[in-house]
């Protein structure tokens, strides 16, 4: 038997996205402050959390994809 040569072409390379503008990355921080904050206010099996959850995720990844300044 031939060994496995794991994942290979497009589906094995990561997406690769360009870094957010500085529009881009202060709108992501403002909105993470924001829906942080309602969250606070939720209770944890509010039906809404999950719905405000996957917002936070997404721009937590814009932000993430910011160069990182040293």
């Amino acid at each position: 038997m031939t060994k496995s040569k794991g994942r290979t072409g497009a589906h094995a390379r990561a997406n690769i996205q360009p870094p957010p503008t500085a529009a881009e990355l202060d709108a992501a921080k403002r909105e993470v402050a924001q829906i942080e904050g309602r969250l606070v206010g939720l209770a944890a099996g509010h039906p809404s959390v999950k719905t405000w959850k996957a917002r936070l995720r997404t721009a937590q990844a814009v932000i993430a994809r910011a160069p990182r300044d040293a």
